[in-house]
């Protein structure tokens, strides 16, 4: 029968762009709550940190700089959401695993929790008077009282941000698998898997804080409507993203997709390469940054040689397929001083083509971030998370 079944089709969110919204004044920027690149990560509880590990290159061992912080609660979660996105500013250090991380952040929203425990505390007691009355001979409850009764739940409460949390939450509505009407939120949460490094308490050395000047990001919404301005026929350009979509939604479902296959049916009969693509879409709009779709398709630098859902893995924790969530574009490097940090920073013994090599800073077409499609929260759910996701980095081609 689900051979036979057609998907029904699906409402599409809109792509979220972020774009450069002037400086951060770094006495200004403690706030967990906003959405930029550059500056210092602000932890949403800064008593329980993760570990300095994070922030460390896998290569060089130098401090790596954060590039990317965003809060992006999603529906119905009890927690407070935060992505953060490092990466190693030594141009020899590019293209090596470990150049850059993903921080996957959450802290409980205690008036979200309180609500939930209070649905679950009335549902137990309407089970309960359901039990008594059915074992009464007389139809009425026994030991009934009126403060047995509850009123309306409270809603639940998120704050007011101008960063990706309103689209996100709504986006990820469909993504998140329901939860069991027969467990509670803390029976859910203790079946988690645990790993040590994600609960212990750390300390993180001032030394280990570098940063770039922080810069707010405003959120806009993509509008594909300017790529008729640029003479692009946007009847084949449809054609090659349906196409490219429908591709890696099967490859989700089916690991045995071959990167040969993906490049050959991607790629049309008078379609140009995907660099091209990629750089008619960001024409519409030059100076973003970030590009946010949740469970959505990024768009890639140029031709994967293997499946996408292969390269994105598994949750480390619960076992979960990762799904999309951001990317980083072009312009951060542009926006952010990486080569002018990375030439201040160079050894004063370095010389010749290692000095060259060394000066230049970061580099990357794109950098997409795949998290956790349940969003798993390791540990108790009352005390902040830190989960390390995955990271696809694609440079440009030699």
């Amino acid at each position: 029968m689900g051979n036979q079944r057609k998907k029904a089709p699906k409402h599409k969110d809109p792509v979220l762009l972020g774009l450069p919204d002037g400086a951060i004044e770094s006495s200004d920027d403690v706030d967990a709550y906003i959405t930029k690149i550059g500056g210092v990560p602000v932890w949403l509880d800064a008593e329980k940190l993760p570990s300095p590990k994070v922030l460390e290159c896998g290569n060089c061992r130098r401090p790596m700089y954060l590039i990317f912080q965003g809060y992006v609660p999603l529906a119905d979660s009890p927690y407070h959401r935060v992505i953060y996105v490092w990466g190693c500013n030594q141009r020899l250090c590019m293209r090596k695993e470990g150049s850059f991380s993903v921080l996957r952040s959450h802290l409980v929203d205690p008036e979200y929790l309180a609500a939930q425990k209070k649905k679950e505390e009335e549902k137990r007691k309407k089970e309960q008077r359901k039990k008594q009355q059915q074992a009464s001979p007389f139809g009425a409850p026994a030991g009934f009282q009126l403060g047995d009764l509850w009123g309306a739940s409270s809603p639940s409460t998120t704050p007011v941000t101008t960063s990706f949390a309103s689209v996100a939450s709504k986006a990820s509505a469909s993504a998140q698998p329901p939860s069991s009407s027969s467990n509670s939120l803390a029976d859910a949460m203790s079946k988690m898997n645990l790993d040590d490094d994600t609960t212990t308490q750390h300390v993180i050395p001032p030394e280990s804080i570098v940063s770039f000047p922080a810069e707010n990001l405003w959120i806009t919404e993509e509008d594909l409507n300017n790529m008729a301005s640029f003479g692009i026929d946007m009847s084949r350009y449809q054609e090659y993203v349906d196409m490219q979509n429908a591709l890696l939604e099967s490859a989700a479902a089916d690991e045995e997709w071959s990167g040969e296959t993906y490049e050959k049916q991607t790629l049309p009969k008078g379609v140009d390469k995907q660099f091209r693509k990629f750089m008619e879409r960001v024409e519409c709009e030059p100076s973003q940054c970030v590009r946010y779709e949740w469970a959505g398709v990024p768009l890639l630098y140029h031709q994967l040689q293997q499946p996408l859902s292969s390269l994105a893995g598994r949750c480390t924790h619960c076992g979960s397929p990762r799904v999309f969530e951001m990317q980083l574009m072009p312009n951060v490097l542009s926006v952010l001083p990486v080569a002018e940090y990375a030439s201040s920073n160079t050894s004063s013994s370095a010389t010749g083509d290692e000095l060259k090599a060394w000066d230049v800073g970061m580099e990357f077409g794109t950098v997409m971030v795949f998290v956790c499609e349940k969003d798993c929260h390791p540990g108790d759910v009352e005390s902040p998370s830190h989960v390390r996701e995955h990271v696809v980095v694609q440079y440009e081609k030699d």
